[in-house]
């Protein structure tokens, strides 16, 4: 009788009980990562146009909070910047409230609120009176020192409230998603301190980290927001000879990344036309090596060459032996367009000098080649664990009979 009771689900706590997806959650979390694309899209624009320092103040934006800086100083350059600002803290609490969703926690996101606004309170009122922090000249310090209280503040409660709270509810999705949106949570709060740091120290080493944490962050969305799809415990299709898809799935969201870090690295040296003709390199297939920024140049042309022989080989591998595999073909095809959209984008980038929307879309569109390579990478990766899964349910079925 022990032994059944043990083996019987219903007697099971009910935080192990997986709650079945709301699909309005998995609306939202696809929601959130549309929202990741416009802000990688905006970010770019504020890189193409130089405008990342038109605001010399953070978390201030010329002396007023952010949120009520006067809608008629937006003119110029100014108008990306704070707008870019205004997106991300708006991402920043989508994710927030995504989090607290997927744990199911009621109180997470008030309480974490409440506590930051009494610490922030408390902070603003003390500063003034800390010897060397008082008077008008140290304001911007006072204001960066504020800021920090108020984002690590808001997310130590956040988290002291997620994991302490409401133990007994079910959750959306498996233990694996909820901590992986809990990384995600923090990645935020790093990120937002991050283009902070970067203006204040006027560093562009940390504009390109922020540049690349900002893909991370978009891969931990897709990943959550593709689990919480009801395809996703709806997968189907043949999952035998999917080892090569799998592994040159993941092997290509590797050489991608590494690709946009590249990327990132040229656009912040201001190098997208070190080498000015494409598809030769002035007039040759290697261009001589003038400089690191003529370097960097083409590197990232030989990676867009890796990028691209890395898909042909996967897809040869989707095409062959995951053809029967409807998702998996529907994604390659996807990946196939991307990458060419790419190509003629980065070529459009040195044909139009530069111009920033056409920059800023090469940008985006790297972020949704990445984003596709890793749905087709995390499809293999499901379609092949399938029959493991089928013959450990039925490895348990069969134990359950034995000693019913």
């Amino acid at each position: 009788m022990e032994k059944q009771t043990r083996l019987n689900p219903r007697r099971q706590p009910i935080s192990n009980v997986m709650q079945p997806i709301n699909p309005w959650l998995s609306w939202y979390a696809k929601l959130l990562v549309g929202a990741t694309f416009c802000l990688i899209f905006l970010g770019g624009m504020v890189t193409s146009t130089n405008a990342g320092l038109s605001v010399p103040d953070w978390p201030t934006s010329y002396g007023y909070n952010m949120f009520t800086f006067p809608i008629d100083k937006w003119v110029g350059l100014i108008a990306f910047e704070h707008t870019h600002r205004l997106l991300a803290s708006g991402v920043g609490l989508m994710t927030t409230i995504l989090v607290a969703w997927i744990w199911r926690n009621r109180w997470a996101v008030p309480a974490a609120l409440a506590v930051c606004a009494a610490v922030t309170g408390a902070v603003a009122m003390t500063l003034p009176h800390v010897p060397g922090l008082a008077g008008p000249a140290e304001s911007l310090t006072r204001g960066l020192i504020i800021m920090h209280f108020n984002i690590w503040s808001f997310a130590a409660a956040f988290v002291v409230m997620l994991l302490t709270t409401e133990k007994d509810r079910w959750r959306y999705g498996q233990p694996w998603v909820q901590w992986l949106g809990f990384g995600a949570f923090l990645l935020v709060c790093v990120q937002g301190t991050l283009g902070g740091l970067r203006v204040t120290e006027v560093s562009i080493v940390l504009a390109m980290i922020h540049a690349c944490t900002a893909q991370a962050f978009l891969c931990l969305l897709v990943i959550i927001a593709a689990a919480l799809s009801p395809h996703w415990e709806r997968a189907q299709g043949t999952a035998q000879g999917l080892g090569a898809v799998k592994g040159l799935g993941w092997a290509m969201v590797a050489v991608i990344y590494c690709q946009l870090m590249i990327g990132a690295v040229m656009r912040h040296l201001h190098a997208g036309l070190s080498i000015p003709t494409f598809p030769d390199s002035f007039g040759r297939w290697i261009p001589p090596m003038l400089n690191e920024r003529v370097e960097i140049n083409f590197a990232h042309r030989v990676g867009a060459l890796v990028v691209v022989l890395t898909m042909i080989a996967l897809l040869v591998a989707v095409f062959t032996s995951g053809r029967k595999c409807a998702p998996l073909v529907r994604i390659g095809c996807g990946l196939l367009l991307a990458v060419l959209v790419q190509i003629g984008l980065g070529a459009s980038v040195i044909w139009f000098a530069r111009e920033p929307v056409i920059t800023s879309l090469h940008v985006v569109n790297g972020a949704a080649v990445l984003a596709t390579a890793l749905l087709l990478a995390m499809r293999a990766t499901r379609l092949s664990a399938l029959p493991q899964r089928a013959a450990g349910e039925w490895k348990q079925a069969q134990y359950q009979e034995a000693h019913a």
